[in-house]
């Protein structure tokens, strides 16, 4: 990730996350199909990293932080043995795609946070694929 880009602090990295799978795409069906891919990237990356199990106890700290700004990432969670943990979609089909687009970057943040605080920013940008080629 050029530093340019996004900058180094969580919400512009997790803008920075979502805004690199929309390609400049603004079409409303393009816009929640590249949130997902966002999410489900991120998902993939840090299942690598830190296991399922891993993976589940930081998005219920994610989404607990991002909940109390944006109640609707509530809605974003699956827990009921779904391929996709993290699913923008009920969110989009019940507020629209910006309130859906605003809580998955929330989350992101939260999980950025989270993930800094263990192992450091440098290690959380390499993870998430998000350092200068």
């Amino acid at each position: 990730m050029s530093h340019d880009r996004a900058s180094d602090d969580a919400p512009a990295l997790a803008r920075w996350l979502v805004e690199r799978e929309m390609d400049g795409d603004l079409e409303p069906g393009a816009v929640g199909v590249a949130m997902q891919r966002a999410a489900g990237r991120i998902v993939d990356d840090l299942t690598r990293a830190v296991g399922a199990d891993g993976l589940h106890a930081l998005l219920d700290r994610a989404i607990a932080r991002a909940t109390a700004e944006h109640p609707v990432v509530s809605s974003m969670r699956r827990v009921d043995n779904a391929s996709t943990p993290l699913d923008v979609t009920p969110v989009i089909e019940a507020h629209g795609a910006d309130a859906a687009r605003a809580g998955l970057e929330a989350v992101l943040a939260a999980l950025i946070d989270i993930l800094t605080a263990l192992i450091g920013a440098d290690m959380v940008r390499n993870l998430l694929h998000a350092v200068d080629s």
